[in-house]
């Protein structure tokens, strides 16, 4: 009796011993994963157990972990080839097109008359809109592959906002389509100023292209957050059907037979929100559509 209690002691503790052990090895091997995301490392998980079970998970995770890791190398090296394919096109591209344009004008200016000049003008609008998409596709190379720091500083964004709604006016009036701000309360953001002024810029555009109605610019400054909302909601033209949750893809644009854009322009917005620290967002209310961003709010 006294050695079965003393074997099922030893027995316990050699248990217990082995389980603190397990425990500990998996404490290690989740702060090595951390580490190695944290650090964006590409190090094997090591253990220091020899159990044949745990010594098998460890190694199909490493496994696991190689071939994310070659994944996401891969995926990185086709996005850099996509993007200077998109740089060399539009490089390629911009020369020949500026010479037919020059050529286009001197023909407008030799005073042709009837269906010849009906005809130019065709071929100088749509010269003139291949212009503006080879120069997004510029724009979205150039700032998806700016390697320089950005420099945030405090910056007045209630002025800002209404600088790039005042030189919208004149491409809203021509539509017939007023802009009006809600509140003109002053506000404070941390963020790069060019950057800044191309994302209004882009959101504005973006509402004039599909709104069938007056756009509302708003700035918010939610309770107890350390950011600062800014919104621009319009009605969306019938026909024109948007998708809140891809707005912001690459080369998404809502009706793709009746829309002459590259599905940029907000793209570039995403892309230039998210290096100033912040998020943006879209949302659809009924017939209304709402996109708009959050940086950091400052005194």
């Amino acid at each position: 009796m006294v050695f079965m209690l003393v074997f099922l002691i030893i027995f316990c503790i050699i248990l217990i011993t082995y389980i603190v052990c397990i425990k500990l090895q998996l404490a290690s091997i989740r702060k090595q994963l951390r580490q190695r995301r944290e650090e964006e490392a590409s190090n094997p998980v090591l253990i220091e157990i020899r159990d044949k079970s745990l010594v098998l998970v460890t190694a199909e995770l490493n496994k696991t972990l190689r071939q994310e890791t070659a994944l996401r190398v891969s995926q990185e090296i086709k996005e850099h080839e996509f993007k200077q394919l998109i740089t060399n096109i539009s490089h390629d591209i911009r020369t020949p097109l500026a010479v037919m344009k020059g050529y286009l004008q001197l023909l407008q200016k030799a005073g042709l008359d009837g269906s010849s000049r009906e005809y130019l003008e065709i071929c100088i609008s749509h010269a003139g809109r291949m212009e503006k998409r080879i120069q997004q596709f510029f724009e979205y190379s150039y700032w998806s592959g700016m390697d320089e720091e950005i420099i945030l500083q405090r910056i007045n964004i209630t002025n800002l906002v209404t600088e790039v709604m005042t030189d919208f006016i004149p491409a809203f009036e021509k539509s017939n389509i007023r802009m009006k701000l809600d509140d003109t309360t002053v506000y404070f953001v941390m963020a790069d100023k060019e950057l800044l002024l191309r994302v209004m810029h882009n959101l504005l555009k973006n509402s004039l292209q599909y709104t069938a109605g007056d756009v509302e610019v708003s700035i918010l400054e939610p309770d107890n957050s350390p950011f600062l909302q800014v919104k621009v909601r319009n009605l969306v033209k019938e026909g024109c059907p948007l998708d809140a949750n891809k707005v912001f893809n690459r080369f998404y644009v809502g009706n793709e037979e009746r829309n002459h854009s590259t599905g940029l322009g907000l793209s570039i917005v995403k892309l230039l929100i998210e290096r100033m620290g912040g998020e943006v967002f879209a949302q659809m209310d009924g017939e209304m559509f709402c996109t708009g961003f959050m940086l950091p709010s400052v005194k």
